[in-house]
């Protein structure tokens, strides 16, 4: 966001700030309640790891990673601090406790993108088009449905992006919980590559014109937005 939107700090540095501060919140807002619902479901499943560190909050300060938020400004992607989960301590099944955990980060912030959108969709604050730039909101009401929409913005985008299955998303060990157990096995295999066919996704995105990874997954969160909110976010 810093970088694509630089020239507006010198046009107008009023609008560049509210800009940066309304996408800040709706980052951390969104990342937090990702990780607090991972650390709580590992704890509803018996493992206590992420409570012992203090993880099953919604304070933002236990789950934000400083490199992470960063790449989140200047790029408008990034991460949160991994949430510790050791599956040994699950009551049932290792692999379905962990597909079970991934999966409640996604479920999370689409749930939460439910919750926000409900003051728009009953009328009582306008929906504002994120990076729309129209400048410092008018009325507290302008900034109410601008804090919103980009909150239901992120909380969107990091559900559909995590439900891509490769590492180290969420969406690569919920597939494994689903599979079959020798196909799922086989699907595992792919954890010894780690991050590096994710990141060769994000360098096409960024640095070519090839957008594979944003051209499947936008449409999707449009999609899914428009459900939630009614209007689409990309």
């Amino acid at each position: 966001m810093l970088l694509r939107y630089f020239d507006l700090l010198r046009d107008n540095p009023g609008a560049w700030l509210w800009l940066m501060f309304a996408g800040s919140a709706g980052i951390v807002s969104a990342v937090a309640v990702h990780e607090a619902a991972h650390a709580w479901s590992a704890l509803q499943l018996g493992d206590t790891t992420a409570k012992r560190q203090g993880r099953v909050t919604l304070d933002p300060r236990k789950h934000l990673d400083p490199a992470g938020s960063l790449l989140f400004l200047i790029a408008g992607f990034g991460w949160g601090k991994p949430t510790p989960v050791n599956p040994a301590n699950f009551r049932g099944d290792m692999r379905t406790g962990m597909g079970l955990v991934s999966i409640a980060g996604p479920v999370s912030n689409l749930l939460a993108a439910l919750v926000l959108a409900l003051p728009i969709r009953v009328g009582l604050v306008t929906w504002q088009w994120p990076f729309l730039l129209a400048g410092v909101p008018r009325s507290p009401a302008e900034g109410i449905g601008d804090l919103l929409s980009y909150a239901i913005l992120f909380n969107v985008v990091l559900a559909i992006f995590n439900l891509v299955p490769l590492v180290p998303l969420d969406g690569f060990k919920a597939v494994v919980a689903v599979l079959p157990r020798p196909l799922g096995a086989s699907f595992e295999r792919i954890e010894r590559f780690g991050p590096i066919p994710l990141f060769l996704l994000l360098l096409l995105d960024v640095l070519t014109p090839v957008s594979i990874l944003s051209g499947l997954l936008a449409p999707i969160a449009n999609a899914v937005a428009r459900v939630i909110v009614g209007h689409p976010i990309l």
